[in-house]
C-alpha cells in the first residue's frame, strides 16, 4: 500500500495563490461594481464576494490544481 504524502505548506500556499489571485482579479471587479448597483449593503456586498471566491477556490480551483500539481506536491 502506497503511504500518503501530505504536501509541504509552503506549496501549499502557492497552491492556494495560485487559485485566488485569478479568482479575486477576476470576480471582484465584475460583480462588486453590480451588487452595489443594485442597491446592496457594501459590507455584505463584501462578505457575499469573499464567500463565493472562497468555495470557488475550495470546490473548484484547488482541486483541479491539486491535480495538476500532484508530482510537484508530492516531492
Amino acid at each position: 500500500m502506497e503511504e500518503l504524502k501530505i504536501p509541504k505548506k509552503w506549496k501549499m500556499a502557492i497552491i492556494v495563490w495560485i487559485a485566488i489571485v485569478p479568482l479575486i482579479f477576476s470576480i471582484m471587479p465584475i460583480c462588486k461594481p453590480k451588487l452595489l448597483e443594485l442597491g446592496v449593503n457594501p459590507i455584505l456586498t463584501e462578505l457575499v464576494l469573499t464567500t463565493l471566491l472562497v468555495l470557488i477556490m475550495v470546490f473548484v480551483a484547488q482541486p483541479i490544481l491539486i491535480k495538476l500539481f500532484r508530482n510537484w506536491l508530492n516531492r
